[in-house]
């Protein structure tokens, strides 16, 4: 059965694909596999369409976010290790969202989206880790751990997006474990 949501799917591959722009109708339409009047009656627009499926994915990405961040973490290190894993997995599972993020960087057609998903990310993790350490009393570490976590994540969904767009073996390889261990020695 076709749905809305089933079609916002389909537009969001292919967005992913050939980016906001390059996207036509009847791509969009075939993809779903409807007719391009369906997505006039039921959307208005291609740009609508494109519009609403990536708030409906910014929208559920902030709410599994706020959903992470929402747990009560008592220890900067389990922490650093959960929310390394947590992002890693966020790209997994909405890898056709962060793929257009990153290709439409700077986009008239992402203006919308702001806070970025990457700035979000950063605000949460810049939050939680000035709680941890204004307990430690090292509160000017904190914004340097978020700041070096941040930019290895966002480098590595960069370099992630251009390995799934080139299809090429990924050139950085970071793992979760790894990340939160050279975190453990800047706060440390």
């Amino acid at each position: 059965m076709i749905t809305n949501e089933s079609i916002m799917e389909a537009t969001l591959e292919m967005v992913a694909k050939n980016g906001i722009k390059g996207s036509t109708t009847r791509q969009l339409a075939e993809a779903a596999g409807i007719n391009e009047a369906t997505i006039f009656k039921k959307f208005k627009s291609k740009e609508n369409l494109i519009h609403m499926t990536l708030e409906f994915q910014f929208e559920a990405m902030k709410q599994e976010i706020d959903n992470f961040f929402a747990k009560e973490v008592t220890d900067s290190e389990i922490f650093l290790r959960e929310v390394s894993q947590f992002i890693f997995k966020l790209y997994d599972q909405h890898r056709s969202f962060m793929v257009i993020s990153v290709k439409e960087i700077g986009s008239k057609d992402m203006e919308f989206i702001n806070p970025t998903i990457v700035e979000y990310l950063y605000e949460k993790v810049d939050t939680k880790m000035k709680n941890f350490m204004d307990q430690k009393g090292r509160k000017e570490q904190s914004e340097m751990v978020s700041l070096v976590l941040n930019s290895v994540i966002l480098l590595t969904m960069v370099e992630r997006v251009n390995d799934d767009i080139y299809e090429r073996p990924p050139k950085i390889s970071i793992d979760a474990e790894m990340l939160a261990n050279v975190l453990q020695k800047i706060i440390h």
